[in-house]
């Protein structure tokens, strides 16, 4: 999950490239950057229309609409039918575009010869599409904050008051100064007597654009094409179903929420297992009664799972659910994350920030507990036992010894969320499944460093995994009763969704 920062750097760059908007104290309400036509740019074409630019004007509302005319179209049939000499769509097929375009689009990957423009040399669509809901992973969903009299700021360039806006993740959150905005924004607080956690004084936040909706799971870096382009999330596998006739909000829906979040939350009233079947039932009902497809990454396999196994019983999953399709699913977690909460790990590539701030940051994160390996002593597809996870002088830490290892690191509040733990996700959730992971990528496995140092950066014990989740996790499935398994050799955890070969295979799952 934390290999998802590696793209931030190159994000970082494209801020300085496409602008940051005015630091003042309330710069956490602004959007830093410009989309290929603004608002502004729109006024501004208006105001040139009206004191006798209209030549100039006119040409950039039709712009405009040419744009919002071809790029609503997300099939090729309806693409090449719209083209004509007054609407010149062009639509092109190539992976990581799949998108309708107006001639002579900069955005547009094709070549001349590869651009479709007749609808007879379109794929005819498929005649059955399951309908989809999407399961983001771990910092895969936008989050928006909402600031209220905060009682102090940890930086003069942070706000204490703002309407909602993009918490999770515009790229000014990651710059210099700017990220200390961000980490204390995102925050958590755990009590241990009533098992909650709550954030900061004077700040919300939520996941946006819930349910009939992919808006929040697109990009990690949402409004702005070129920076969306280069965070992708969902972005591929949305346009790739659209392709084949899915629309979003009929047949395909998502459900961002609260990575900061664990297991207890997720299972309050009214949390997002309560939201997430209510989901489910809208869209069987919206699509004839057929049964829906979870589809998942990395921390979204047990957010699913759990769900599965302990939200709903089996009769609703025989009902309401067709398969789940599991890409990274680390249903045991990852040692990376003792790793993270201990000493911290470098925002990769980003060496302004603090990585010891970045760690105080998640130790309290209910997520982050749940997602350190656990010894679960009834798991049939257990392959390694109770092991060691970190070597140390005085005393070799087994996976049942994690809550003291992380207190007598530090991460007292950690330990604490993983001391009630009541979920595992190793279980069959009684569901047709779908498994695809890779396990022969070098990847952190064990750790050692004195005992009086375990807050400090260790020694890195490798096993093989896909460069994130171990195979020790991610095989879990492997024993589960309805289950298809498929490996796949050197692609990594995070890749999964930017691989053609996997978006075709899940689509062609889904349209089967």
């Amino acid at each position: 999950f934390l290999i998802r920062f590696s793209m931030l750097k190159h994000v970082f760059v494209l801020l300085l490239t496409y602008g940051i908007g005015a630091v003042s104290s309330d710069f956490a309400a602004t959007n830093p950057f410009f989309p290929e036509i603004s608002e502004e740019t729109y006024k501004k074409t208006l105001n040139e229309l009206s004191v006798g630019r209209e030549e100039q004007g006119q040409d950039l509302l039709e712009r405009v609409t040419l744009l919002d005319e071809c790029s609503k179209h997300t099939t090729c049939g309806s693409c090449a039918a719209a083209s004509s000499l007054f609407t010149p769509c062009r639509w092109c097929p190539k992976f990581g575009d799949v998108s309708c375009h107006v001639v002579g689009s900069s955005s547009n990957t094709c070549e001349s010869d590869e651009q479709i423009t007749d609808p007879d040399n379109c794929e005819a669509l498929p005649a059955t599409r399951k309908p989809v809901v999407i399961l983001p992973g771990l910092i895969g969903s936008n989050l928006d904050a909402k600031l209220t009299e905060k009682p102090s700021v940890t930086s003069p360039v942070c706000s204490k008051n703002s309407d909602w806006f993009t918490v999770w993740i515009s790229a000014y959150e990651v710059a210099p100064e700017f990220y200390k905005c961000l980490f204390d924004n995102i925050e958590l607080h755990y009590n241990d007597e009533d098992e909650t956690v709550s954030n900061n004084p004077g700040v919300e936040v939520r996941a946006p654009s819930y349910g009939a909706s992919v808006d929040a799971v697109m990009c990690l870096i949402p409004g702005n094409e070129k920076l969306c382009s280069s965070s992708t999330n969902w972005v591929n596998l949305v346009k790739a179903m659209e392709a084949k006739g899915y629309e979003v909000g009929k047949d395909l829906y998502s459900a961002p929420y609260d990575f900061r979040m664990g297991e207890k939350q997720f299972m309050a009233e009214g949390g997002d297992y309560s939201k997430l079947k209510t989901l489910v039932e809208e869209a069987y009902v919206n699509n004839g009664g057929a049964p829906v497809v979870f589809v998942s990454i990395s921390y979204g396999g047990p957010f699913g799972a759990a769900f599965l196994t302990d939200y709903v019983d089996q009769d609703w999953k025989d009902k309401y659910i067709d398969s789940f399709i599991s890409l990274s699913g680390v249903f045991n977690g990852a040692p990376m994350v003792v790793h993270q909460l201990l000493s911290g790990m470098p925002a990769y590539g980003l060496t302004w920030i603090d990585q010891t701030l970045l760690r105080d940051t998640m130790r309290e994160w209910p997520s982050l507990s749940w997602l350190v390996p656990t010894f679960v002593e009834d798991d049939v597809n257990n392959d390694e036992g109770d092991r060691v996870i970190m070597y140390t002088d005085v005393k070799n830490y087994t996976l049942s010894d994690v809550p003291e290892l992380l207190e007598n690191g530090g991460a007292a509040g950690a330990a604490a969320i993983k001391r009630k733990q009541e979920i595992t996700t190793v279980k069959d959730p009684g569901v047709k499944v779908h498994c695809w992971f890779t396990e022969d990528m070098p990847t952190e496995w064990a750790y050692y460093q004195a005992n009086d140092k375990l807050d400090q950066d260790p020694g890195i014990i490798p096993g093989l995994g896909d460069g994130t989740g171990d195979k020790h996790s991610l095989n879990r499935c492997e024993s589960w009763n309805n289950v298809e398994v498929v490996k796949r050799s050197g692609l990594c955890h995070s890749c999964y969704l930017s691989d053609e070969e996997v978006i075709k295979d899940i689509v062609d799952l889904l349209t089967e």
